[in-house]
Order: structure tokens, then C-alpha cells, then sequence
């Protein structure tokens, strides 16, 4: 065990020694910005929880309710963390044929690989509760000493719900051993991911702290005393920290000894499980199903679209390869996980939409043309995940496709197809159902449907040809691409352009408004004439010089 353990930290060593200054300044970046968070959330966390410990009589059974909720919530998502991490570090994992060729028992390459599932599905969670526990203490005004006897306990708490993830995969595995259960798996999570952060908005959380509905809350004055999930060990974790903070300290060694012993005993029942069902599920989610269509290939849809275009000589390129990326697209699971939270993020922020308080017709008709630039950030997140890393994600196959007799221009072309058509419905879908809930007038109505769509096909350009000047086609998975130096000049241009965008469109909004308010001569021709022009210009720079630079680069692409 030892051995495994070192070689992790050998390979921890190694990698820091050959990052590049680049590397070293991005994931400098990086944790700067994860602690500018955090100290936004314990600034936030403090706010709530010292304004909760002011109110008579039951501010303390608030807080150590929503201290319940809140260890229950990092309980649940820890132990579903574990269950999608567990399928590919316990199934998939690259090193995992090497392991289990070397000398090494077969429950040693288990405990080492649970260890490092328990690590990665639980570390960020205990970064974003750990600004809570910080802010609990300052509110109840306790030391240092409350802050280590809750580090102390989170191992064993954390353990134990990633122990339980890794047991129900590890008997799922076994009872179907198969490489579809992940797929199922993984559909199946984002899908209770997107219902309860659904659910959560449109239980409107924002009326809990209303102070006209604060009398509300004592009526619930039992609910509050009683215990939440009293058989979890979130509840023995939420007691345990109570009773500290009261000074009962036979009552936290009691909770803190039966939450260490329930990790223990969670733990070695993985192992004792492992042993029985590890062998076969590992054996069964090796193999694959054998196909049982008939070879024969019939003409697809794109291939009669391209038919219907024989002007167009790029026509059966494109369809040939459209027709490869959407099958590949769709048979990728990953893929559903992520249309379904895009489904949930666009129900959340209608939904949002429609409850901003907003009184008169001309603010909401202001607040739809803001709503420019918000969907614009949105468009342009998406397509740092599926628009830029769309030509870098050809991977091993791109000198398949450079043998083939198909021009570097005819693939770009498929790619911005393929992403166009999905991004200017979720565009449209943002921006119109936006203005029909905010019954925006008319012409902001047709002004930002047709500057969305402009927008929407710039940034679509944008991203592929950007894509395509920044290609890394040697990569593990997606999230190197993203994070790269094309993913952040990507961003950067993006955003510029999205900013100018509303930038270049404010005066004639500002003329259309002043028109309303009944200013004789506010509308100027000139004036809108220079802010179309320029917004076309910029749309137009910003799709075709990055399709020709990325266009160029591909055609002189020798490999890395």
C-alpha cells in the first residue's frame, strides 16, 4: 500500500516540477479567484447567520437547523459525487490495467483507488461548507477550538458518505456489469441534479428572509427542535458541533466516537464487499455488447440534404461529417448529462425572469434589452464548452479526416453548423420568451431577437475559428481544453464583443425611450445609421477574422 502511496506523490512532485510559467500563473489565477469566493460566500454566510442569532427566542434553533440542512445537503451530494466518480476511477481508470497486472492484491488496488475516489468526490464540497462552519463560529462568538473539532470530524464524515457511494456502485456494477450502467448512471444523476436545483428555485427561497414574514417562522417552532435525518450522520455531526458549543464535552466525545465508529464500520464493509464483488464488476465493465444492426449503411438525412444542394460543392463533405458529429454527439452520455442542465438552467432563468419585481412597462422593456448582454454571457459560456473545443476534440482522428478528401474549410463549415443551429434555438428560446414574459414593446422586442442572433452566429464563428487557431488535439479530457490559453482569449474576445454589442445599441435605445416619454426629434438618424454600421462591422470582424486565422493555421498544422 505503501508503494501506491508513494507513487501518487511522485507523480504530485513530478507534475509541479514540469509546469510551465503559463501553468504556474493560470492555476495561480485560478485559486485566487476560488478564495475570492469563498470569501464572498463566508461574507454572505456571516450576514445571514449573525442576523439569524438577533432574533429572539428562536435564532438559535435557526441556525443549528440550517447547520443540519446544510451538513444533510453535503452529506447527499458527496455520496452522489462518489457513486459518478467511483464508475471511473474503480472501472475506467487508465492505470487500472497496469495495477492489476503488477504483484499487488487485488483489495490493495481497491483501497487505494476508494481512497482516491473518497478525495476527489468530496474535496471541493468540504471547500464550500468549510465558509459556513467559519461563519457559525463568528456568529456564536466560539475559538478556535470549534473550528478544530469540526476539522477533526469531517474525515470520518466525509468517509462515510463517500463509502456509501462507492457500495452502491460497487453492488450496481456486479448485479449489471456492463459499460451501459455508467451511461445510465450518469444520466440518471443529472438528472436529480437538474430537478432539485429546479425545485429549489421555484420554491422561491428569497420569501424566507422577508422581514414582513418573519412571524411566520414561529409557528414552525417544532419542526425546528426536532432532529433532521436523525439516523444520518450529518445529525450526529450537527449535535456533536451543538454540544460543543454549549460546553457539553461528554456529549460531543459520545457523537464525535459514534461518528468515527459509523466511518470505521462503513468503510470496512466496502472492503468486505470489494472482495466479493469488485473481480466480476471490473471483469463485466471491460466488455462490450455486440452489434446487432445490419452493416449496411442507408443515406442518412444529411446525405438527401446534401442532394437537394448540388450548386453547393462543399454539400457532401459537410453532410458526411455532420452525419459522423451528431452520431458521435449523441453517443457520448456525457453529452445528455449536459443537455439536461442546460434544460434546467434555461427553466431557472425564465423563471427568474418572470418574478423580478418590476412595476412599469418601460422598466421592463429596459431590463429585456439588459437581457442582451445576459444571454450573451450565456451563449458565450456554452461555447467555450461546445463550440471552442469542438476542433481540438477530433483528437487521434484528426489525420483520419486530413487523409480524407474532405478540405480543412468543409470541416470548419460542419462545425459551426453543428453548433449553430442548437445555439441560435437556445437563443431564441432566451430572448423571446424573455420579452413575452416582461411584455417588452415592439421595438425592443425585434431589436433583441435580431441582435441575439447576429450575436449568437458571431460567437459561433468566433469560437470555431478560434478553435481552430488554438488546436490541442493531445489532451485527456475536454477541461484542458477549456482551460488553456485559446480557451481564455476565447472568453476574453467574447465578452468584448458582448459588451459592445449592448454598448453600440444603448443610444438608440436611450433615443427609443426619450420618444416614449414624449422628447420631440429624439430619434437622430445619423446617430443610429453609425451604431448599425458599427455593430455590423464588429459582428462581421468578429466571425471572419478568427474563421481566417483558424482556417490558415489548420492548413499549415504539422502536429505539436
Amino acid at each position: 500500500m505503501h508503494l501506491l502511496l508513494r507513487r501518487k506523490l511522485l507523480s504530485f512532485k513530478n507534475r509541479l516540477r514540469t509546469l510551465t510559467p503559463y501553468e504556474w500563473a493560470r492555476n495561480t489565477a485560478f485559486v485566487l479567484a476560488g478564495l475570492w469566493m469563498l470569501a464572498g460566500l463566508h461574507y454572505g454566510f456571516c450576514r445571514l447567520l449573525t442576523y439569524l442569532a438577533g432574533v429572539e427566542l428562536i435564532g438559535a434553533l435557526l441556525i443549528w437547523k440550517l447547520t443540519a440542512m446544510a451538513l444533510l445537503t453535503t452529506f447527499g451530494m458527496v455520496v452522489l459525487s462518489s457513486l459518478i466518480i467511483s464508475l471511473s476511477t474503480l472501472y475506467y481508470a487508465r492505470d487500472l490495467p497496469f495495477l492489476l497486472r503488477s504483484p499487488i492484491g487485488l483489495r490493495t488496488v481497491f483501497i487505494d483507488k476508494s481512497l482516491e475516489t473518497a478525495f476527489f468526490s468530496s474535496w471541493m464540497i468540504a471547500l464550500a461548507i468549510f465558509p459556513f462552519i467559519l461563519a457559525l463560529g463568528r456568529a456564536l462568538h466560539l475559538g478556535w477550538g470549534f473550528f478544530a473539532a469540526f476539522l477533526a470530524l469531517t474525515a470520518p464524515f466525509l468517509l462515510a458518505a463517500a463509502a456509501l457511494g462507492m457500495a452502491f456502485t460497487l453492488v450496481l456494477m456486479y448485479a449489471f456489469p456492463s459499460s451501459r450502467t455508467r451511461d445510465v448512471v450518469w444520466v440518471l444523476a443529472s438528472l436529480s441534479v437538474a430537478a432539485l436545483y429546479t425545485l429549489l428555485r421555484f420554491a422561491q427561497p428569497e420569501k424566507l428572509i422577508r422581514p414582513d414574514a418573519l412571524h411566520l417562522v414561529a409557528e414552525y417552532l417544532g419542526y425546528l427542535q426536532a432532529p433532521t435525518a436523525p439516523y444520518a450522520p450529518s445529525w450526529w455531526l450537527t449535535k456533536a458541533l451543538a454540544a460543543y458549543a454549549r460546553g457539553e464535552t461528554r456529549t460531543f466525545l459520545r457523537l464525535a466516537g459514534l461518528l468515527c465508529a459509523c466511518a470505521a464500520a462503513s468503510y470496512g464493509l466496502l472492503i468486505y464487499l470489494a472482495g466479493r464483488l469488485y473481480a466480476r464488476g471490473y471483469t463485466g465493465a471491460q466488455e462490450s455488447l455486440r452489434a446487432r444492426r445490419s452493416t449496411d449503411i442507408p443515406k442518412t438525412p444529411e446525405m438527401r440534404a446534401a442532394e437537394k444542394l448540388p450548386f453547393w460543392r462543399m454539400a457532401p463533405a459537410v453532410g458526411a461529417l455532420y452525419w459522423r458529429e451528431r452520431k458521435c454527439f449523441f453517443r457520448d452520455v456525457k453529452h445528455w448529462s449536459q443537455l439536461v442542465l442546460i434544460g434546467a438552467l434555461l427553466c431557472v432563468y425564465l423563471f427568474s425572469i418572470s418574478r423580478l419585481p418590476l412595476d412599469t412597462p418601460d422598466l421592463k422593456s429596459l431590463v429585456c434589452f439588459i437581457n442582451i448582454g445576459i444571454a450573451g454571457f450565456v451563449l458565450a459560456a456554452l461555447g467555450l464548452r461546445f463550440t471552442f473545443p469542438s476542433i481540438s476534440l477530433e483528437g487521434r482522428s484528426w489525420w483520419v479526416v486530413r487523409s480524407a478528401p474532405v478540405t480543412v474549410n468543409a470541416l470548419m463549415v460542419e462545425k459551426l453548423l453543428f453548433s449553430l443551429l442548437p445555439m441560435l434555438l437556445l437563443a431564441t428560446a432566451l430572448i423571446a420568451l424573455s420579452n413575452h414574459l416582461l411584455e417588452a414593446d415592439a421595438f425592443v422586442r425585434r431589436l433583441s431577437l435580431a441582435t441575439i442572433l447576429l450575436a449568437t452566429s458571431a460567437l459561433c464563428a468566433m469560437g470555431v475559428g478560434l478553435g481552430a487557431f488554438f488546436p490541442r488535439f493531445h489532451v485527456e479530457n475536454i477541461h484542458q481544453i477549456e482551460s488553456s490559453a485559446g480557451g481564455f482569449f476565447y472568453m476574453a474576445c467574447a465578452l468584448a464583443y458582448i459588451g459592445f454589442v449592448v454598448a453600440s445599441e444603448a443610444l438608440p435605445v436611450r433615443m427609443h425611450f426619450m420618444a416614449k416619454f414624449g422628447r420631440r426629434g429624439a430619434f437622430d438618424p445619423a446617430v443610429v445609421a453609425l451604431c448599425a454600421g458599427a455593430f455590423l462591422a464588429v459582428t462581421a470582424a468578429a466571425a471572419a477574422v478568427p474563421w481566417a486565422l483558424g482556417r490558415w493555421k489548420l492548413e499549415h498544422y504539422e502536429g505539436d
